[in-house]
């Protein structure tokens, strides 16, 4: 297999990863090996045959499998767009899709060739810009609700054929004061034409969504008054 030679430099948390074999990019992704992006996340992983299972405490766990798109995520199945792959002793994963998965956010400086990993109460990679006033950061660890978003539709990574998929969550380990609930998709507020409830939220498109990557996020308070956030992506069309 063919690999592009990279220069490209991936840190966490603001600290640059050391990683053997270096990242290699296919297809315009960047990725990694195996235990070097699992373990620095702090999931433990066991490969078996082809394989991948990596658990990062109660609330993610990711299955890949070598040279298939399609993955577990949380339990959920999801399809990605690229698949892991062997070069020599090398197992290499797509780095966006399992850090993302393990719930550390992503962002690329394409000018500088760095791949940010920022993990929920890391410092802010200090190489990006700072996110626009109407982004939703997550609050730090210690003030965050037990509140769970799951039962993810879309699935997380997943491709969908229709364009107008309706879209929903559930919450668990708690209820959400639904009068506190937002619910944006692509950065457009659709809060007010969706459902919310102390058990999920419901939302419908109206019209056709543009064919592509969509992002969804959903924040609020639990009835303890706690904050609460998730986010996740979906390809329609």
């Amino acid at each position: 297999m063919a690999l592009a030679q990279s220069s490209v430099t991936v840190t966490l948390n603001g600290s640059p990863l050391t990683l053997n074999p270096a990242p290699e990019v296919q297809a315009g992704r960047v990725f990694v090996p195996l235990r070097g992006v699992f373990e620095r996340l702090g999931a433990s992983v066991v490969y078996d045959n082809g394989t991948i299972n990596a658990q990062k405490g109660r609330d993610h766990s990711v299955s890949l499998h070598v040279g298939s798109t399609q993955a577990t995520v949380d339990g959920q199945p999801t399809t990605m767009d690229v698949a892991p792959f062997i070069v020599g002793a090398s197992t290499y994963v797509p780095l966006r899709f399992v850090s993302q998965s393990l719930g550390a956010s992503v962002n690329y400086d394409a000018s500088n060739q760095v791949v940010a990993l920022n993990e929920a109460g890391g410092p802010p990679p200090s190489s990006m810009q700072a996110p626009p006033p109407n982004a939703m950061q997550p609050p730090p660890m210690a003030s965050r609700s037990t509140l769970r978003v799951v039962g993810m539709r879309p699935a997380p990574f997943g491709t969908m054929a229709s364009n107008r998929p309706t879209i929903e969550a559930n919450f668990a380990d708690g209820r959400a004061n639904p009068n506190t609930v937002r619910i944006t998709i692509d950065g457009l507020n659709v809060t007010n034409d969706a459902s919310r409830s102390p058990r999920g939220i419901v939302y419908s498109p109206p019209s056709d969504l543009q064919a592509g990557r969509h992002d969804v996020r959903v924040q609020g308070r639990d009835v303890n008054g706690m904050p609460f956030q998730a986010q996740w992506t979906f390809v329609s069309g």
